[in-house]
């Protein structure tokens, strides 16, 4: 194998899993060098970053609009600079408005091209399998069905278990307490608006005002968790503490108001019980609706197999539910049966050394 490995990750939790995976990568074969796209861990593995997008990242074509330019121009640079090393291989992590676009563009230059964390193909636009099939080498799945699905449409793919159970810690050896946080003498509720800035900027307030409500009905002590991608000032209308110390923060609170995306199953993985809320423009939502072939959007419920935390999804979301929805989770009794529901759910997704298992994969592909 050659010197260089491109790697493409346009969004924090790829950022996240990419820099494990290079860790891997050079415990395996310390001879490799990495560029591509990415944000600042990554950059800290000492990828060679060309551009951080991580702060571009958006939910929905119109959302993303006043972004496209720059994303165009990222496109063609990295490709321009793919010509230049000539990688030896290509390892694209989620982020499929991108990516998608990228593998035929790759797989044309004689670049093996490995997905990592593939498409939801199984839940919309499913005529985008035929890409995975025909413009990669290896789909490195990380929800439990996926692998069969995909295998039925002609992708060699590979479960390799969620890259979660390598970032987020067992609940228990965090030792988190709620004095860390508010005061121990009232329930603890974390509020995680979301890792993008359109997310903070649509959500935080809602959750606000959620909170709001649900202390009339009980006295509660509530934190913000903040996205290291998403600047201080976006928070400034919180009245609450803010902590980006997000995995204490779940490990300690009693529930959580999560922002539909990867945060769900980190959320599950800390055995914090929450509720799933979201809201994009209603165009975006209109579209979704239509498109999507299933009617479950939170990631941990999708992963689990069954309703491990209350979706509550943009017309459903409103202040009033919200807090009722958290006020549920208060109760002991059904918090304990959601926390056996979220070990059930642990299980599922496989076991650690995840980034591990994918390197193998990857250099044993390749060297064989």
């Amino acid at each position: 194998m050659g010197q260089w490995v491109l790697i493409s990750a346009g969004e924090a939790s790829g950022d996240l899993h990419g820099a494990n995976l290079v860790r891997a990568f050079k415990k395996q074969n310390p001879h490799l060098a990495f560029f591509g796209i990415g944000g600042a861990q990554l950059k800290s593995e000492g990828v060679d970053i060309l551009a951080d997008v991580t702060p571009l990242a958006s939910i929905g074509p119109f959302e993303g609009i006043s972004t496209y330019r720059r994303l165009v121009r990222v496109f063609f640079q990295l490709l321009r600079e793919t010509k230049k090393r000539k990688p030896s291989a290509a390892v694209l992590i989620d982020y499929p408005e991108f990516n998608m676009r990228l593998a035929p563009r790759l797989k044309r230059l004689g670049i093996p091209v490995f997905y990592y964390i593939v498409p939801q193909v199984w839940a919309w636009r499913s005529h985008r399998v035929a890409t995975l099939a025909n413009f990669t080498n290896m789909a490195l799945c990380v929800l439990p069905f996926e692998e069969a699905w995909l295998r039925r449409h002609g992708v060699n793919a590979h479960f390799v278990g969620h890259p979660l159970l390598d970032a987020v810690p067992n609940p228990e050896t965090l030792n988190a307490a709620k004095s860390e946080f508010a005061p121990e003498d009232r329930p603890l509720v974390a509020l995680l608006p979301g890792s993008r800035r359109h997310e903070v900027k649509r959500l935080l307030p809602l959750m606000l005002e959620s909170a709001e409500r649900l202390l009339r009905r009980v006295p509660t002590s509530f934190c913000v968790s903040r996205a290291v991608s998403v600047p201080k000032r976006f928070f400034a209308p919180s009245p609450y503490p803010i902590t980006d110390r997000t995995y204490r923060l779940l490990a300690a609170a009693d529930c959580a108001v999560v922002t539909s995306g990867t945060a769900t199953l980190e959320a599950a993985l800390l055995l914090c019980p929450s509720v799933v809320v979201y809201r994009v423009s209603t165009p975006t939502f209109l579209l979704l609706h239509w498109l999507l072939h299933i009617r479950t959007y939170a990631l941990c419920n999708i992963a689990a197999g069954e309703p491990v935390a209350e979706e509550l999804i943009q017309y459903r979301a409103t202040p009033n539910r919200i807090a009722k929805a958290v006020h549920h989770l208060l109760d002991e009794r059904l918090r304990r049966d959601k926390i056996e529901a979220l070990k059930r759910l642990k299980q599922r997704l496989g076991g650690a050394g995840v980034a591990n298992r994918v390197a193998s994969l990857i250099l044993n592909y390749l060297g064989g």
